[in-house]
C-alpha cells in the first residue's frame, strides 16, 4: 500500500469539502435545516452524517476508541460544525503525515458499534472513509445547488489543476 496515496486522496477530500462548507456559508439558517429530500434531509443532516462517519471510522485506523456518534444537536451551527470537522482533519492529517505503507497494509482490530470485535485491513478503512465522505459531501453539494448555493466544481482534475498536479 502507498501511503502518499492516502496523504494525496485526504487533501483532495479536504479541499472539496472546504469549497462544500464555503457554499453553505450563503445559506441562511432557515436553508442551513430545510429538508432537501435526501436520507439525511437538510444540508446541515448531510454534513454532520459525513462528520461523525470520519469521527467513528478514521480513529480506528489509528488504532483509538471512537468517541459517542456525533449527531446535529452536537454540531448546532455550521460554525460548529467546521470547528469539529478542521479539528478531526488536524488529527487525520498528523496521523497521515506520520502512515507508512507497510502501517496502511496492516490490518487493526477494534470493537464495532456492536460490540464485537472486527479486524479490518487500515487501506481499507481509509478507502471506505474516503468514499463514504466523498458520497454525502456529493449530496450536500446537490442539496446546495438546489438552494441556489452551488459549491462548484469538486472533481479531482480541478482539484489537481488548482494545486499544479
Amino acid at each position: 500500500m502507498d501511503a502518499e496515496y492516502f496523504r494525496f486522496l485526504y487533501d483532495y477530500l479536504y479541499w472539496a469539502r472546504d469549497k462544500v462548507l464555503a457554499a453553505a456559508e450563503g445559506l441562511s439558517e432557515e436553508e442551513y435545516k430545510r429538508d432537501v429530500g435526501f436520507t439525511y434531509h437538510s444540508v446541515r443532516g448531510i454534513l454532520t452524517h459525513a462528520l461523525a462517519g470520519e469521527a467513528v471510522w478514521l480513529p480506528r485506523a489509528w488504532r483509538e476508541q471512537p468517541g459517542p456518534f456525533l449527531h446535529e444537536d452536537d454540531v448546532p451551527t455550521l460554525a460548529a460544525l467546521r470547528e469539529r470537522w478542521q479539528a478531526e482533519e488536524s488529527k487525520q492529517r498528523a496521523y497521515l503525515a506520520k502512515l507508512t505503507d507497510a502501517e496502511a497494509a496492516g490490518s487493526v482490530t477494534f470493537k464495532g458499534r456492536d460490540g464485537n470485535d472486527r479486524t479490518l485491513p487500515v487501506w481499507q478503512i481509509l478507502t471506505m472513509e474516503f468514499h463514504h465522505t466523498v458520497q454525502h459531501r456529493s449530496e450536500a453539494a446537490e442539496a446546495l445547488t438546489i438552494l441556489g448555493h452551488s459549491p462548484g466544481d469538486l472533481d479531482l482534475v480541478f482539484y489537481t489543476r488548482e494545486r499544479g498536479l
